[in-house]
């Protein structure tokens, strides 16, 4: 499982948070099974990315939101890999 955020004028974190907010939103409208286990497991990662993730350093890295760019975020043991596509 991956998620991938559309950095655009915000950092990382800011970009993760309005994912997940979304996510929260059209878990409750949706009625496809399948469609609604897919959104719950990126529920999951993003909740946990928003947990343990050091922000700080990932904006270090360029996640800041300085350019636009996309990030595919996915686990990686008990840390996540983080990078752009």
């Amino acid at each position: 499982m991956e998620v991938v955020l559309h950095l655009a004028g915000h950092c990382i974190e800011t970009a993760a948070k309005r994912r997940y907010e979304r996510l929260v939103q059209e878990l409750l409208k949706e009625e496809d099974e399948e469609r609604e286990r897919r959104m719950v497991e990126e529920f999951e990662l993003l909740l946990d990315f928003l947990k343990k993730a050091d922000f700080s350093e990932l904006r270090k890295r360029g996640f800041d939101g300085s350019r636009e760019m996309r990030v595919r975020v996915k686990r990686d043991g008990e840390s996540f890999l983080v990078e752009e596509i």
